[in-house]
Parts: structure tokens; sequence; C-alpha cells
């Protein structure tokens, strides 16, 4: 009997289908220049980049204000 199809198995040890995975979601050049350049995580150099975009002039400034979470 083909195992997608088999009801004796359980989920957990089904054959997944790859349409059964995650996107994995890429990250901007941006965001990893920040994080290169600061040695910031992915959410820290995401909201520093958000800050920049709104009009904060000083990537610094930025980086400073999202590791602070204001």
């Amino acid at each position: 009997m083909d195992p997608e199809n088999d009801p004796d198995l359980d989920d957990d040890i089904r054959p997944q289908d790859e349409s059964d995975d995650f996107e994995v979601e890429e990250i901007d050049e941006e965001t990893k220049d920040l994080m290169e350049a600061h040695d910031i995580d992915q959410d820290t150099a995401e909201r520093a980049q958000e800050l920049i975009d709104e009009g904060v002039d000083d990537e610094d400034i930025a980086v400073e204000i999202a590791e602070e979470g204001l």
C-alpha cells in the first residue's frame, strides 16, 4: 500500500510532501548589510531599516533606537 494513504501510519511518520515545508523569507540586502555592519540580529536590523526609511538620517542612531526597542 502507498504510505501516503496508509491509515495505520501516524501523521508524524507519514512521508511529507515538499509543499508542507515552511517558506523561508529572504532577507533584504539592506537588512543583511545592517546585520553585518553592526553585529545585530535580523529583527533589530529590520526595525533599524524601517526607522531609516521613516527618516532617521543616521544609521548608527537607527540601530541604537532599534536595539533599545523604542
